[in-house]
This record gives C-alpha cells, structure tokens and sequence, in this order.
C-alpha cells in the first residue's frame, strides 16, 4: 500500500527532477516523496535558501501544506526536519535515526525552509548579506516562496500554514502579513493561506522572553526573595539599561542557573563540558557560570555534514561545514516585535494556534498569556483541560473566532520534541480548525 501511494504521488507533484531524493543514509529508500534544493531570491546578491520538501503520506493533491521555520534569529529548520516533526529524527542522545510514529507528514505536506541567508546550507551569496533583519527575512522568505510554487505549482491551491517555535514568533506572523500584504496585489502569485502556528514564540518583549524570566525563576522555586523583590522594588528590567545593582541581582540569577536546562527547567542538562567536568569540579573553580546549552545536537550535526548526505540533499559543493545556528549580524526589532501584526492577522480570519510547552525559562508560558490578554478579545472558550490517552495533556482557551491558546502540560521551548504525541494531536486539531473540547 506504502509504495501505491508513493507511485501515485510522483503522478501528481512535478517537482525539478534534479531535487528528488529518492534514498537518506540511514533509512535506505523512501516510501514517500521528498524534495531537497535550492531557491534563488531575486536582486539578493546571490542569496539562496535551502529547503526540503516532504510530501504528505496521505494525499498530497489535497492535503494542507505547511511551512516550517525553526528560531534563533539564524537557527535551521533541519532541527524541527530531523530531530522534532519530520518523518526520521534523532533524539538527543542516541545517534540512531529512526522513523517518528508522530511525524506531521502523515497528514500535511512538510516544507522545511532553512532562513535567513548564510543559515544551514542556504547561500548568503554577498558578505553584505550578514548584516539582515526581521523585515528582510519576511521578504526573503516570501520571494522563496514565490520560488517554490513556481517549482510546484501543484500545491498553489492547497491550504497553506506557517509554523514554528522560538524566533520563529517573529517570523511566523510577519511573514503571514506580508503573504496578506502580497495578495492585495492580483499581479502577484495568490498564496492560499489559511493559518499560522507559533509554538513558545517571542511576539511582545515588553512582556515575554528576557522580561518574564526573574519572574518565571521566582515562581519555579529557581531563586528566592533575597533577589526577586529587591528585583521588583528596584523596577529592574532586562530588556534596557539595567543598574549596575540590577546587573548584580541578574548576575546571580545566572549564576544559580547554571546547572539547569533553560530550555526545560525540569529537563536533564546535558552538555559537553557538563559530561567532561564533575559537579565538585566545576563547583570548586567555577569553569562553567550562567546559562549553558543544555540542549545537544551532535547527532544532527554529524549527519547533515556527512558527504553522502550532503550528495542526497544536493549541497551546493562550495558551502563549508553545516552548523545548526549561524553568526549572522541580526538586528531585531524590540519596539514592534511580532504583536503589532496580530490585530490584522485576527481580523482577517485565518486559523491562529499559539502553543507553550509550559516549563520552558527561554519563553515563558506566563508572558505569552499575558500578551495575549493585551489583545483584548472575548474569551469564546473557557481555560480547560485537554487530554490526550485519558491524561491531561495541557491547557486550553479561545479568544473569539479563530485564536486558539494551549499549553502542552510538563514540556519545554521544544514541546513538540519532547512530547511528540501530545504535539501531534494538536498540529491535527490546528489544520482542522478544532477547538480542544
């Protein structure tokens, strides 16, 4: 049956022949179509994005297709490819890849975009090119897209859906607007768009991110009253000037928190220089202070720079070694941030899905709902349970129509990865349009 469906999709979706990947190392033959190349973005200075195209298991002539963009600002999206939602993973300390039981491809196309230039395998092209922003990766982004829809214009009526986690809470969105902004204009190809999925995303930093995290660790048990009041006494913020005093209280937050996954606060940190120096060690000379990476990606690593991998995927041969975030000269927004376009987002009824893994420190769970209050929309639905398997799962509520908030109850920034079950039940409500209950 696998492979009946695998003869009926190369019938239907007409790809560039030159991109098809027909076998991974690791897994041997495929039983589903994917894609891997390259899209030029015009008057760039050569810029050219990676992406890789999973087709959907079900029906790709119909089923939605979905767009994902991994954070950073200048992380890849091969992370939610291969190690969160994508058909083969790894996970963070095995080295095996294996097949995800809970891959969103079972029922969506999965296009992966590696973004902004110089990420990944994507080209920067110009030097110039390092120096880029948020409005720049919106534009970027959307001219790869025209791009690809040239290459498969099958899909141009298929629902389409953004989704992604971490900075992806500024790409996300800006990109949607700029989608809507480019429909206005009937010259333009008219992307069919329908939603846009944010996962522990930053979208307000007045009030997410770096400015709820004292807070978060107060409420964590993370530190205690000698620090977090005179934090709120002080009126302390992270986000501008701090005091030389407030530094001081920050310093020690840091310091505490040095052993703990900030990703996940309930999480095992696991980190190269964590495995090679024991805790009286590091406790006696202080080798390692403040927030470490306790998130590994060796395995993913190792198999993107593989030569044959490379081969698969049809890596531009003049790249250097893959790395999963790159050192690009980003300049991020503060003021507008993403909150600014969601007025026009909601108003125009697209479907709108905010999740929050809710023991993640990096985006909290407290200011996201706090930002959505900001919205001022009528609550719909009430806060309520959701269960997945008869267990609570998470939280959830509706804001009027078509904003949806849940929670995915004891999982971190990567919720998806972590509670991958629980993360695909809610991509399925999400492209369904379903409420919880």
């Amino acid at each position: 049956m696998v492979w009946l469906l695998f003869a009926l999709t190369l019938t239907v979706i007409a790809g560039p022949t030159s991109h098809l990947v027909t076998s991974l190392p690791n897994i041997g033959n495929l039983p589903m179509l994917m894609y891997s190349g390259y899209l030029q973005i015009p008057n760039s200075d050569n810029k050219e994005l990676h992406y890789i195209l999973y087709a959907s298991q079900n029906n790709p002539t119909t089923d939605p297709l979905v767009l994902w963009l991994n954070g950073g600002p200048g992380c890849s999206s091969m992370e939610g490819a291969f190690m969160e939602n994508g058909p083969y993973i790894f996970s963070e300390t095995n080295n095996t890849m294996f097949a995800n039981p809970y891959t969103w491809n079972k029922n969506a196309s999965m296009l992966y975009l590696e973004a902004p230039a110089g990420v990944g395998y994507s080209m920067l092209g110009s030097l110039i090119n390092n120096n880029t922003n948020d409005n720049q990766t919106a534009s970027d982004n959307l001219q790869a897209l025209f791009q690809w829809f040239n290459y498969f214009p099958e899909y141009k009526t298929n629902p389409f859906y953004i989704a992604g986690e971490s900075y992806a809470g500024i790409y996300v969105p800006l990109l949607a607007y700029y989608i809507q902004q480019s429909n206005l204009n009937v010259s333009n190809l008219q992307i069919n768009l329908k939603g846009i999925l944010v996962g522990n995303g930053v979208t307000n930093w007045n009030v997410d991110a770096y400015n709820i995290w004292p807070q978060f660790l107060y409420w964590h048990q993370l530190i205690d009253d000698s620090i977090y009041v005179p934090w709120v006494n002080n009126n302390c913020t992270v986000m501008s000037d701090m005091s030389e005093y407030c530094e001081s209280l920050y310093d020690q937050m840091e310091d505490l928190f040095t052993d703990v996954n900030f990703y996940d606060i309930y999480r095992e940190c696991i980190h190269p220089d964590y495995l090679a120096v024991s805790h009286k060690a590091r406790w006696s000379s202080r080798i390692l202070t403040g927030i470490l990476d306790c998130v590994p990606d060796n395995a993913l690593v190792m198999y993107m720079n593989s030569p044959k991998v490379r081969n698969a995927l049809h890596i531009n041969s003049t790249i250097g070694a893959w790395e999963e975030c790159a050192s690009l000269n980003y300049t991020s927004d503060y003021a507008r941030g993403s909150f600014v376009y969601y007025p026009s987002l909601i108003s125009s009824n697209i479907n709108i899905n905010i999740y929050s893994g809710d023991t993640d420190s990096a985006v909290p769970t407290t200011g996201t709902r706090t930002w959505l209050n900001m919205l001022n929309i009528p609550t719909a639905v009430n806060w309520t349970e959701w269960y997945l398997n008869n267990q609570v799962a998470g939280f959830f509520i509706r804001y009027g129509n078509n904003l949806r908030f849940n929670t995915i109850r004891g999982a971190g920034h990567m919720c998806i990865q972590w509670k991958p079950a629980q993360g695909y039940q809610m991509f399925l409500n999400f492209i369904q349009g379903k409420d919880f209950v």
